[in-house]
């Protein structure tokens, strides 16, 4: 398992400018990084990064980082070379025709484009997560398009998953799965909403390819810890589905589950 909290996030977030001089912001959570800090990820032209496959055998580590845009700060159309959920945790914007606001949820297949990504006028935060990092950066497109490989082009959105207010979710007495999005080749998109101290155990990552876990609110205890809310937990499909325990306040856990490998 992954695990690491926003706080422990925070430490390396840093920004870069986009053409038009706004801001984008990122902390990383665990995995590699996305691309090189001193990269000029953000530049709608060709990337000099080049996408390599590991051995057989040789799983890449998982990836989950926080991305902030400042109003204003668009993110052209691109595709990355594995598959991705992204969730959108604060603010508003638009992914293409699709309106964003907590918690939507988007997953696209790897070579899949997408785009663009605009912040609302407070701005827009999502996290990516993936189960295979990719440290390319952003494959702009049109002009990477020659670089994408063959394979199923695929984009499924979870238009909004409404969370509890803070004190009716303190208050709750009962627990309750609610399943946003569960396809035949495991690609799932799933809530629990945990009562103050309840347990149960996560969807089972040995029907895709790994789940990814985010306290969405509250917090959970793991492994002697606590987990407040932003935290990211991934759990390889090898593994059993995570037991979850939710803090004292109670606990809503966004799970995602990527789809087997074809």
């Amino acid at each position: 398992m992954f695990a690491a909290t926003h706080a422990q996030a925070q430490t390396n977030r840093f920004a870069r400018t986009t053409l038009d001089g706004q801001r984008i912001w990122r902390s990383r959570y665990f995995g590699p990084p996305p691309s090189p800090e001193s990269s000029s990820s953000l530049m709608p032209a060709l990337s000099e990064a080049v996408y390599v496959d590991q051995p057989v055998g040789s799983p890449r580590r998982p990836q989950a980082f926080l991305i902030e845009q400042d109003p204003g700060a668009v993110v052209q159309p691109h595709f990355h070379f594995v598959d991705q959920f992204q969730v959108v945790a604060a603010g508003s914007g638009s992914l293409g025709r699709h309106k964003l606001a907590p918690l939507s949820v988007h997953f696209a297949a790897a070579c899949t484009g997408y785009g663009p990504i605009e912040p609302g006028p407070g701005g827009l935060s999502y996290f990516t997560f993936r189960a295979s990092a990719d440290e390319t950066g952003a494959q702009y497109l049109p002009a990477a398009r020659s670089r994408m490989r063959p394979g199923r082009r695929r984009n499924e959105i979870v238009d909004q998953i409404l969370l509890t207010p803070t004190e009716a979710l303190r208050q709750r007495t009962d627990s309750q799965l609610d399943t946003a999005l569960e396809l035949d080749d495991g690609l799932a998109v799933c809530l629990y909403r945990l009562a103050p101290g309840a347990t149960a155990r996560a969807i089972d990552p040995s029907l895709g390819d790994g789940t990814m876990l985010m306290v969405a609110t509250g917090s959970l205890r793991q492994d002697g810890g606590l987990f407040p809310r932003w935290s990211c937990l991934y759990v390889p499909p090898e593994e059993a589905g995570l037991p979850l325990q939710a803090g004292p306040e109670g606990a809503e856990v966004l799970m995602l589950r990527y789809p087997k490998k074809q």
